[in-house]
């Protein structure tokens, strides 16, 4: 036998193995069927599906929503979420969903923007938006491919051709497919209706639904240096990598149109803090547009003047501020 314990530690391997194959099958020991007769299978968990990246249901339709996820497609209830059953399998090309909207004019036109942010280090890249137009039997590619991460997207409820999409770009290299698109003739052709610059891109945008032409939006700087370990790397610290100057603007803005879209205006955010990293905003029904909520890692912030001005709500409950994973409001 071989000196060295390794070298002993195979040898005796090799001969245990030899000596089961010499036996065979036939001599091993039958287990009594009795044994195992009254076992039954069971669900034993575990029962979670991972990160949900988006959800919207369907206006007029109870009980039928869809379910985006990070790396696991899309999926569709008609039950309220007793079942589900996933929608988005014959889509081969990606995986990974950042944003679902079902038209609220028409419930079987559903929008599916790809590509999730990236969160914990995760980086899951999509390759643009997606169209059903039979409630997630089938689906069109739309175009957008290079804007790699779609976090939200809102359609006018007056029109399922109307659409904005917030894209966040390639958080790799510059680049330029980053901002508010805009499409008036159901995702064919786009128009990029608001870009600040090749590091920054839209987080979240959102249309005030008893006031159709009026929508709120926000940016986020979506960039990562080449230098910059991405395995580190968090959400909430984008527009803090590098760390800005106190005098560098940090990518996280408000933008207001009062056109559908067409046009944007920043606000200038008076009563905020210096935002930065990601945000997500709403705006209130049957407010005529008046009062409209913010949320991100500073906290929640409200409005009642169409965002001229905001002040910060339940600043002392631990469970909204700085969580690092803000989703939505």
């Amino acid at each position: 036998m071989p000196r060295h314990p390794f070298l002993k530690g195979l040898a005796l391997a090799g001969l245990t193995m030899a000596g089961l194959a010499a036996q065979g099958p036939a001599s091993r020991p039958a287990i009594d069927p009795r044994l195992y007769a009254g076992l039954a299978w069971r669900n034993v968990g575990p029962f979670r599906g991972g990160r949900v990246s988006a959800v919207s249901g369907a206006i007029g339709q109870p009980g039928v929503f869809y379910a985006g996820y990070p790396g696991g497609g899309v999926w569709k209830t008609t039950s309220a979420g007793a079942t589900w059953v996933p929608v988005f399998d014959s889509v081969r090309d990606v995986s990974s969903v950042g944003a679902v909207a079902v038209a609220p004019s028409d419930p079987n036109v559903v929008y599916v923007g790809t590509g999730d942010m990236i969160t914990a280090g995760t980086i899951e890249q999509g390759n643009g938006v997606y169209k059903s137009s039979d409630a997630g039997k089938t689906w069109q590619h739309l175009g957008l491919e290079l804007t790699r991460h779609i976090p939200s997207i809102s359609v006018d409820p007056r029109s399922a051709d109307v659409v904005l999409v917030a894209a966040a770009g390639d958080p790799h290299r510059k680049s330029e497919p980053r901002g508010i698109f805009r499409s008036t003739d159901g995702a064919r052709t786009w128009t990029r209706v608001l870009y600040e610059d090749d590091e920054t891109g839209g987080q979240y945008v959102t249309h005030a639904y008893d006031v159709p032409d009026v929508v709120f939006a926000t940016t986020v700087r979506y960039y990562v240096p080449a230098d910059y370990p991405i395995d580190k790397l968090r959400s909430w610290q984008f527009g803090q990598v590098p760390r800005p100057t106190p005098e560098s603007r940090t990518g996280t803005a408000i933008y207001k149109s009062t056109d559908g879209g067409a046009t944007w205006r920043e606000l200038p955010g008076t009563g905020l803090p210096r935002l930065s990293g990601r945000t997500a905003m709403a705006v209130a029904m049957n407010t005529s547009a008046q009062r409209v909520y913010l949320y991100g890692d500073q906290g929640l912030f409200r409005s009642d003047d169409g965002g001229a001005t905001w002040r910060r709500m339940a600043q002392d409950d631990e469970r909204i501020v700085g969580a690092g994973y803000e989703c939505g409001v």
